[in-house]
């Protein structure tokens, strides 16, 4: 199957990044008492927030989530580097009060260096 020549891929504008996300990092090791938990705050942005995509859903099901969500940032570079370890919160009411999502999958735009496209979810063991 020819692909079309007029097709153009969809682009992210700054106006579609409209809501807040914030990623944290959970480091066990620091606290003094057994079990205790030291969360870090790393990078806060803005973010285009929406359902997964067919691929998304294989990625999010080999991982045994139960809710999953696609999120595009604009690529921060060397200030933050998004990590399957880090999980993050989204700001809005619709996604519940202060729901933790886990960072399932990260895709880096190499060919542009704008966008990275994160796949975030709430896996079963929660």
């Amino acid at each position: 199957m020819a692909i079309n020549p007029k097709f153009k891929k969809e682009k992210v504008t700054a106006g579609d990044l409209r809501t807040p996300v914030t990623f944290f990092n959970k480091n066990s090791d620091s606290g003094f008492f057994p079990g205790a938990e030291e969360i870090e705050k790393l990078y806060s942005c803005f973010a285009l927030i929406y359902n997964p995509t067919m691929k998304d859903l294989e990625v999010l099901n080999s991982k045994g989530t139960k809710e999953g969500l696609t999120i595009k940032i604009r690529d921060p570079h060397e200030e933050y580097v998004p990590s399957n370890k880090h999980f993050l919160v989204i700001d809005d009411y619709r996604y519940g009060p202060k729901k933790e999502l886990e960072v399932i999958d990260v895709s880096h735009d190499i060919e542009h260096n704008d966008f990275i496209k994160i796949i975030v979810g709430m896996t079963n063991d929660e």
